[in-house]
């Protein structure tokens, strides 16, 4: 005779089978690994860990990073599952009229955030500059994400950071937090002899200015330390 579970299992293999004409890739994934699971086969959906960490130094947290791959899926990262983020992010629930927007500054502090611009495309002349170019933005596609952090490069000489490329004079870096009144910090103040130890070109203090742009009146914390603190 055949077994009750041999036919839920042939049963709902049938259904996968005429579901895979209906859905996406990435549905039909976890579709496959609850039915998996029902069956007595696990395959749970783990995140890409190279795709978690491209996500991070793509500005986001890591826990952001691992709900949107856990959403979306490993295929075709990241521009889908940047996009799901930013649909589930508290840009999209909520707008700062212009006239009700005011600038925090905080001096030798990098902040974290997704870059909607990159420094060298936006060089401003001041801290005061760059924070008003954040104010100014405008969100565009792909990704849509408003301005609420700004990171601007005051240093003659350039200004240190731990990733490759130059980061010149007047750079002025335009990003996206989800909670900009509690900022994710990358770098803050002096850095450790144990980070220059292992950094050796990076200087005595953290060159860059930061800050973000909140409503009138909400307060803003020091912050904490981001996923890419310390790099």
């Amino acid at each position: 005779m055949v077994s009750l579970a041999l036919i839920r299992a042939n049963s709902l293999w049938i259904v996968f089978s005429y579901l895979a004409i209906h859905v996406d890739g990435n549905k039909l994934r976890r579709l496959h690994n609850i039915i998996g699971s029902t069956s007595g086969e696990t395959k749970p959906f783990r995140p890409d860990p190279k795709l978690v960490e491209g996500l991070i130094q793509a500005g986001f947290t890591r826990a952001q990073a691992a709900q949107a791959l856990n959403a979306v899926g490993n295929d075709d990262c990241c521009q889908p599952q940047i996009h799901w983020l930013f649909e589930n992010s508290k840009s999209n629930k909520q707008t700062v009229p212009h006239h009700e927007k005011e600038c925090h500054m905080f001096e030798n502090t990098d902040f974290d955030g997704y870059a909607v611009i990159w420094g060298s495309q936006n060089l401003k002349e001041s801290a005061a500059e760059c924070c008003q170019s954040c104010k100014d933005y405008v969100p565009v596609p792909p990704s849509y994400y408003p301005c609420n952090i700004w990171v601007w490069c005051g240093h003659g000489d350039g200004c240190f950071a731990p990733a490759a490329g130059e980061f010149k004079y007047g750079q002025c870096w335009l990003k996206y937090q989800d909670s900009p009144e509690n900022p994710q910090v990358n770098m803050k103040g002096d850095y450790s002899p144990q980070y220059r130890a292992s950094h050796h070109t990076a200087p005595r203090a953290v060159q860059w200015t930061a800050g973000v742009v909140v409503g009138t009146g909400i307060q803003v914390s020091n912050g904490t330390w981001s996923s890419r603190s310390h790099w």
